[in-house]
């Protein structure tokens, strides 16, 4: 006996239907990412911080001083790629370097909804609304850190390959490594791909990245290996220590927030029911370029800080290089709680997409541990304002022509106009490099770049021989005692 077609229970399929009407779908990106434009150029006018006070300044101003020392364009600690391509921002101070990465997010929003319609996803749009209030990713945005490069290289690549441009995505791929070190990892997951999509012609072109800066670096270095030999972060030494296996695991709440970690978790449980109920194939290009590529970057950074190798510190943020992939697995995990769960109730599906969308949206700016606090994620840290009043110290208590400054702290290159990399005006605090100072050269201690950067407790360096200890700045930055020492050769 046949059965009746309308009898036939089917699997809760989330491609089927969209919450999102089409009419608000119809030209919203724009809308959103125009929205987003404003907010984050608002930002940048009346909120002046950095990012954070270490990494965010050094890239900026390997960036900024590249064009005056071109060896800076082959560092591999900066990372040679993101120099080249921020190298032209970062020239108008570090305004333009957050320009430059509120670009990248602006770019990497579009390419993950676009990759969220050729995936078949549905409501694209919300996979840009994840990125938006994941509250680290904007925080960041407004730095001079490489996440946001790496992340909007990745997704392009993820992109292109779903649409079939398999050489341009695997060139990208190729150079992911110049971007941030975990590009190795996202090149062999796409050797796989490649594989499983029988591309073997494709393959080399993996290690084009590898050949184009071995070539360049070359007459800078004499060394054809020097992208290997030179890598700052090949070591099996606890550097920096280690932690629990599950760090990260714990650490995704405070870059993401509780409502995407939620939605995120759905996605994963998502997937296997997908297979089962609508009989779909594991191996995909959604499986292997998106969940795959997190998987594997997640569980690497993971085992990193646990075993406390490859200089890992175990910092939330690297989760950041591999937002977009987040914000595309959440996705799926937000279809299956509506349109999944509830696939012939429309009133139960809305109601819980708003209420899920809602709690998305005002998390950020809650009381809780990874909202956004303006004051202290978005403005100036007290020890960068130290710094200034160091600056103005300065001004009034100059440097005589011909004299250099020894220091570590980072933020002092940019309140003294001084090029970091010109050892006839700087040198690092070290304890050799402080053995050639001279009279009327100033030394400016600070209680953490100079002691776990250069190795110089405040006591050796007042042991020094002819140095004068002129006067101490003290501040508390987030219940961290902030101290400066200026001392001056006689």
């Amino acid at each position: 006996m046949e059965i009746p077609k309308e009898t036939v229970q089917t699997a809760p399929t989330p491609g089927k239907q969209s919450i999102i009407p089409a009419g608000i779908r119809q030209n919203a990106i724009w809308l959103l990412l125009a929205a987003w434009a404003v907010a984050g150029l608002l930002t940048i006018i009346f909120f002046d911080g950095t990012g954070d006070n270490g990494d965010s300044i050094f890239h900026y101003l390997f960036a900024r001083y590249a064009p005056l020392h071109p060896r800076l364009f082959l560092n591999h600690w900066a990372k040679p790629l993101f120099v080249l391509i921020s190298s032209p921002f970062a020239q108008f101070g570090f305004t333009g370097m957050k320009v430059f990465n509120l670009s990248l997010v602006m770019l990497t929003g579009l390419v993950t909804f676009r990759t969220a319609i050729c995936l078949d996803i549905k409501n694209p749009l919300l996979s840009v609304v994840f990125l938006i209030f994941a509250p680290l990713y904007y925080i960041l945005t407004f730095s001079g850190l490489t996440e946001p490069l790496f992340a909007f290289s990745l997704i392009l690549a993820i992109y292109l390959a779903i649409n079939n441009k398999i050489p341009a995505a695997v060139l990208i791929i190729s150079f992911l490594p110049f971007i941030r070190s975990e590009g190795l990892i996202i090149i062999m997951v796409f050797a796989i791909y490649l594989a499983w999509k029988k591309q073997w012609k494709y393959l080399p072109l993996l290690v084009t990245g590898h050949v184009v800066y071995s070539l360049a670096g070359y007459f800078a270095y004499h060394d054809l290996l020097w992208v290997f030999n030179k890598l700052p972060y090949a070591n099996l030494e606890h550097k920096h220590g280690s932690g629990p296996l599950l760090h990260f695991v714990y650490q995704l709440n405070y870059v993401i927030g509780i409502p995407l970690y939620f939605m995120l978790c759905l996605g994963f449980i998502s997937y296997p029911l997908r297979w089962i109920w609508n009989k779909t194939a594991i191996l995909s290009d959604e499986t292997l370029l998106v969940l795959f590529c997190f998987l594997s970057y997640f569980a690497a950074h993971s085992l990193f800080w646990y075993l406390g190798i490859f200089n890992s510190m175990g910092l939330k943020r690297v989760l950041l290089g591999v937002i977009p992939l987040i914000s595309l697995i959440a996705l799926q995990g937000f279809n299956f709680a509506t349109l999944g769960l509830f696939p012939g109730r429309k009133l139960a599906r809305n109601v819980i997409g708003v209420l899920l969308i809602s709690y998305l949206i005002i998390f950020p700016f809650t009381k809780n541990p990874a909202s956004i606090l303006w004051s202290r994620d978005m403005k100036l840290t007290n020890e960068q304002k130290t710094a200034k009043g160091i600056a103005a110290y300065i001004k009034e208590h100059p440097i005589a022509p011909g004299n250099r400054y020894f220091y570590t702290y980072p933020y002092l290159n940019e309140v003294l106009h001084v090029d970091p990399f010109d050892s006839l005006r700087r040198l690092d605090l070290t304890p050799w490099f402080l053995l050639s100072a001279r009279r009327g050269d100033v030394v400016i201690w600070d209680n953490w770049f100079a002691v776990i950067e250069s190795y110089s407790p405040v006591d050796s360096v007042a042991k020094q021989p002819g140095l004068k200890r002129e006067i101490d700045f003290d501040a508390d930055d987030n219940h961290r005692a902030v101290k400066f020492v200026i001392f001056r050769k006689e």
